[in-house]
């Protein structure tokens, strides 16, 4: 048999791993395994476990023959297992990606949405699996996509205000400012810094994406090329912050306080129903370190 669950303990007994598994319904299973592939197996990570039965003594137990971690399986197997046994985004992987694909195809210039097609499909899956932080914010599986199309829609009500704005370059700007967090962290489900990420990081990282995609399509010395590469490198404003050059762009500008408004507001839209009215949040530190009061 087959079964999939997460693993929320591991003891030994009789030179055998005994693993507490738990499926997406909470059904709670014993399995045994060898000691040398026991090793391999880690608390809170989710797994297919083929397993033999054996009825002995008129107790059933489930002897694992072998096993396949979660990230292993395909991406659509995937990316299901996943939000069944993780918190994750609250629209599914495949809206998600109708409603970005949707505002990919309203870029009327060519250039921007052939390079920004490129990126986003070099990092299709993973795109749309990772979360957009470690702890800060859309920290879950999907809230990479989940934080960008928050932003798209904040954009496109803006337009309508700020009328003299490129809705291309702001549109692609938004879908492609955080794709390289795909790289930056390691993991959809415990993510951490990679080596990468902590030496170069996220903005430069995407903007060497873009570069490249641009390159490839013979679009490099294009000036649609290099507003993107800006775009990037300044989505977090200032220096202090990350920004390898303050917004000098007025649709980066913009792509700066959108960023920033999205992942605040839905920290706090997280918090504020965890407290009754009359009362102050704990210290928000997305909201540097703000604590909020509830009416």
């Amino acid at each position: 048999m087959f079964l999939i669950g997460k693993v929320t303990g591991i003891n030994t007994s009789d030179g055998m791993f005994n693993l507490a598994v738990e499926d997406k319904d909470n059904n709670l299973f014993n399995l045994k395994i060898s000691a040398e592939a026991g090793e391999n197996i880690k608390i809170s990570d989710v797994y297919e476990f083929n397993c033999t039965l054996d009825n002995r003594d008129g107790r059933i137990r489930y002897n694992v023959e072998t096993f396949t971690n979660v990230r292993e399986f395909e991406y659509d197997k995937k990316r299901d297992t996943m939000r069944e046994f993780f918190k994750s985004s609250p629209i599914s992987a495949s809206e998600s990606e109708y409603i970005i694909n949707d505002y990919l195809n309203r870029i009327k210039n060519e250039n921007i949405r052939r390079i920004t097609e490129k990126v986003l499909d070099k990092y299709h899956d993973d795109f749309f699996l990772y979360p957009a932080a470690t702890k800060m914010h859309h920290n879950y599986v999907g809230g990479l996509a989940y934080h960008v199309i928050g932003m798209l829609e904040l954009a496109e009500a803006m337009l309508k205000i700020y009328t003299y704005m490129d809705s291309d370059y702001l549109f692609a700007g938004i879908i492609l400012h955080d794709v390289a967090k795909t790289k930056e962290l390691t993991d959809p489900i415990n993510p951490a810094y990679s080596t990468e990420g902590q030496l170069i990081g996220h903005l430069v990282m995407g903007a060497m994406d873009v570069k490249l995609a641009a390159t490839e399509l013979g679009l490099a010395d294009t000036e649609e090329a290099l507003v993107l590469e800006h775009m990037l490198i300044s989505h977090h404003g200032v220096p202090q912050y990350g920004a390898a050059r303050k917004p000098m762009i007025a649709e980066a500008l913009l792509l700066w306080y959108i960023d920033t408004i999205d992942s605040k507001f839905r920290v706090l839209e997280e918090e504020l129903p965890k407290i009754e009215d009359g009362d102050f949040t704990q210290p928000i530190a997305v909201l540097d370190k703000t604590k909020f009061y509830k009416i």
